[in-house]
């Protein structure tokens, strides 16, 4: 058990329009390019944790889908502050309603919330959390599965080698990685 059933689960799914294994020279092309991006997210410098954690697993399943494989159930975007404090973060659309009312937030954006008075004297990063994903796992035989969105440099390239750049528009990319059990 374990890849074959994942693989299995994911061509079952109607967002997905292909999954492959991600191994080998492009995997080796995914961990350079995606392990190389540096720079700022909205001027604050950019730290990718859930890049950090795919390379920490085993198997690695490139996704091309038509949309979220899973909707986001947790924050995979926050704002930190050089003592670990979050001072900001996405809201996902099931957690809205814990939110939209605060008085303490500012909002970013639609979908991102700011903390203004958490945020102290303190150099501020934008942190890439990992996806965990719930709709597979210990029934497919595997164990810590998790879910990264790569930046759009990484897109292309994966796109480019599968043959996945002609296929459909606003096609998304995903990493899922696990290990097996």
């Amino acid at each position: 058990m374990g890849l074959k059933e994942v693989l299995e689960r994911l061509d079952s799914d109607g967002s997905v329009k292909a999954a492959f294994l991600l191994e080998g020279e492009p995997y080796d092309r995914f961990v350079a390019e995606e392990g190389g991006v540096t720079g700022s997210f909205s001027g604050m410098p950019f730290v990718n944790r859930a890049f950090k954690e795919v390379i920490k697993r085993k198997i690695a399943v490139c996704i091309f889908a038509r949309g979220p494989f899973e909707p986001d159930s947790d924050h995979i975007l926050i704002m930190e502050d050089s003592n670990g404090n979050v001072v900001g973060h996405d809201v996902p659309e099931c957690m809205m309603d814990r939110y939209k009312n605060d008085p303490e937030i500012f909002w970013l954006s639609d979908d991102f919330a700011v903390y203004p008075d958490r945020a102290g004297m303190h150099d501020v990063v934008m942190v890439m959390l990992p996806k965990k994903v719930t709709s597979i796992g210990e029934k497919e035989g595997i164990k810590d599965p998790i879910m990264l969105y790569p930046a759009t440099t990484t897109d292309m390239i994966l796109k480019r080698h599968f043959n996945m750049l002609s296929c459909e528009p606003g096609l998304a990319t995903a990493i899922l990685a696990f290990d097996v059990i």
